[in-house]
């Protein structure tokens, strides 16, 4: 899914020295990415993406992924003005993951989804992890680049990372939080409220100063 979420860390892969793929459903939006026009503002994405292109294949045809030691899931995912999430387009790619992609391949999702969702997929035969994204639009790339830390949820507490994508985790040199995929989800969701909750504290406290002289 080539969103604002996969294209950050697919960036951030790139500068990480990795080759990528970059698969969509959208065959004109992987036609234009081909040629370098991109629907998206994030500072300094569109810059690095150009510079890094010849180390991208754009693809809409998922069995290509089959050459990828690690496959990311970072469709985004929408909600409504009831805060209902419509999971239709997650579960779209993750349904097509099953028919087409080798079960020896790690799958991590990095899309926003509730406590539970992970575990209640039927892709047993997987190596499945859920990786909590804590990206800020304007800040998005370095976000991805530097996390302060990596929180990765599994399917079960004592299990061990898959060698690969430890690998791949050590390269971002920050703090691997493992934990079951209950936790991360509600780490993400945990992450979001105190997000909200600053901003909404400064904004008040800001409207107050501004009515008191303070």
């Amino acid at each position: 899914g080539l969103t604002h979420l996969g294209l950050t860390y697919l960036t951030s892969s790139l500068i990480k020295n990795q080759e990528v793929v970059g698969y969509d459903l959208d065959q004109n939006k992987i036609n234009n990415f081909k040629n370098c026009e991109y629907d998206i503002t994030e500072r300094n994405l569109i810059s690095k993406l150009k510079y890094y292109k010849n180390k991208i294949f754009y693809t809409d045809q998922i069995k290509k992924l089959n050459k990828c030691d690690l496959i990311f899931v970072s469709c985004d995912v929408k909600t409504n003005n009831k805060n209902e999430s419509d999971y239709t387009k997650l579960n779209n790619y993750l349904r097509l993951i099953k028919q087409n992609i080798n079960f020896t391949i790690p799958i991590i999702i990095l899309s926003q989804v509730k406590p539970g969702f992970t575990r209640n997929l039927k892709l047993n035969k997987f190596k499945l992890y859920y990786q909590v994204e804590t990206l800020i639009f304007g800040r998005a790339l370095q976000q991805a680049i530097k996390p302060k830390r990596i929180i990765v949820g599994k399917k079960n507490k004592k299990d061990k990372l898959d060698s690969k994508y430890l690998i791949y985790l050590k390269k971002f040199q920050s703090p691997i939080l493992e934990m079951i995929y209950e936790s991360a989800e509600l780490c993400k969701i945990a992450i979001n409220i105190m997000l909200a909750s600053s901003l909404t504290a400064a904004n008040t406290i800001a409207n107050i100063s501004e009515k008191i002289g303070a």
